[in-house]
Parts: C-alpha cells; sequence; structure tokens
C-alpha cells in the first residue's frame, strides 16, 4: 500500500525541515529552535539502530546490508560506499517521516534529518524547508571533528591499512559532491551554505526569517 503524497503532507504539516549534507550545521540549528521556540526536536541519526533492527531485507536492502566482514564495508570503492549511503538514506527516511507523523499531531517540531530534496518536494512545503550544508573543502577538513565522527575515525586506523581504509571513506562521502551541492541549490528549496566565517547567530536569523518564527 502506498500513502499519497498530498496526505502525507498533510500529515506533517506541523514539521519544519532541516535536511542538507554533512557538516551544514543541522544538528547545532535544531537544538537552538528546540531551546528558544519551545518545539520538540527530531533527529534522524539517533534512531538508526531501532530503525535497522525492524528492517527488512526486501524493502530495506541497503540497512540490512552484511557488516560481518567491516573491513570489507569500509574497503569498498568509493563508488559503491557513496551509492550504499545515498540508498540507506532513502530508506531510512521512511521510517523517518512516520515517526514525525506521529510525533507532530499536537506540537511543532523542528526534523534534523537526511531526506533528499526530491522527497522533501512532495511532502512539505517550500516555507517548511531548508538545505543546510558545507562546501566540500571545509567537510574534508572538518567532517571528522565530531565526538561521535572521531570514534568511526578511530575505529577505521585500528586497521593495518586504516590510512588506506580512511582516504576510501573520505572519497566517498564527497562522491560527486559538485554534482549533489548544485542538486540543492537547483531544488527550488532555500539553501545555506555554510561558512568559515558564519557565526551561529547569523544563521539562526536567516532560519527564523525563512520559517517565520521571529
Amino acid at each position: 500500500m502506498n500513502i499519497s503524497d498530498n496526505i502525507l503532507k498533510e500529515q506533517l504539516k506541523n514539521v519544519y525541515f532541516l535536511s542538507g549534507g554533512a557538516y551544514g550545521g543541522k544538528t547545532t540549528m535544531a537544538k537552538l529552535i528546540e531551546k528558544k521556540y519551545g518545539f520538540a526536536r527530531y533527529r534522524q541519526g539517533d534512531h538508526y539502530d531501532e530503525y535497522a533492527a525492524i528492517a527488512n531485507r526486501e524493502f530495506q536492502p541497503a540497512m540490512c546490508i552484511d557488516r560481518s566482514d567491516l573491513h570489507e564495508f569500509f574497503a569498498r570503492s568509493p563508488k559503491q560506499y557513496s551509492q550504499w549511503m545515498s540508498d540507506d538514506l532513502t530508506e531510512q527516511s521512511e521510517f523517518a517521516i512516520m515517526d514525525l507523523i506521529k510525533l507532530s499531531q499536537n506540537q511543532k517540531v523542528i526534523a534534523d534529518v537526511g531526506i533528499s530534496p526530491d522527497v522533501l518536494r512532495k511532502i512539505s512545503d517550500h516555507s517548511r524547508v531548508i538545505l543546510l550544508f558545507a562546501p566540500e573543502e571545509m567537510t574534508r577538513k572538518h567532517y571528522f571533528d565530531r565526538e561521535d565522527k572521531q570514534e568511526v575515525y578511530q575505529f577505521i586506523l585500528s586497521f593495518p591499512d586504516g590510512d588506506k581504509l580512511f582516504k576510501n571513506v573520505v572519497e566517498a562521502l564527497h562522491f560527486n559532491s559538485a554534482e549533489v551541492r548544485r542538486s540543492y541549490y537547483d531544488s527550488g528549496f532555500y539553501c545555506i551554505e555554510r561558512r568559515e566565517d558564519d557565526t551561529i547567530e547569523k544563521t539562526l536569523e536567516k532560519i527564523e526569517k525563512h520559517f517565520n518564527l521571529a
């Protein structure tokens, strides 16, 4: 059974989406909006384990990929690894949408997600979506700065050929990055591309203005 997009859009009318790419500031901005405006906050990445536990190989093959050999998992070509990440996020999106419908029935929700612009165009309005992302040179420099990413970084380096595996993962993260960046600007959604001289306050003001919160 497929649920029509217009029904999903109606059910998600209280959800404000922050999507986009890595190191764009989605989590930081979502936390600030939660604190300042009393929105409920949803972060897609926090629910991965529960979604994976009920994923089905027939419907969510990327989420059910064999991880018994983690060396092989990280050693895939950048193209293969990048495609898996994209497919994995797409499969997670269905779980996220269902949770957001439940969470937003009687309250506004700020959603920190990895839902693609193509899907967001079907389930939400321009006024409730912002795409945040960072230029490639910035993500290459800072992506693994966060504590949770540092854990992954250290784990990859624990392999005898860890440096090689890490370079492979970094290339996968940036595979077709110029094309992805272009797709954000071509999506029709409001885009905020992070800069080194940006401040949290300045970015928050842009979000408040677009979401008509101030």
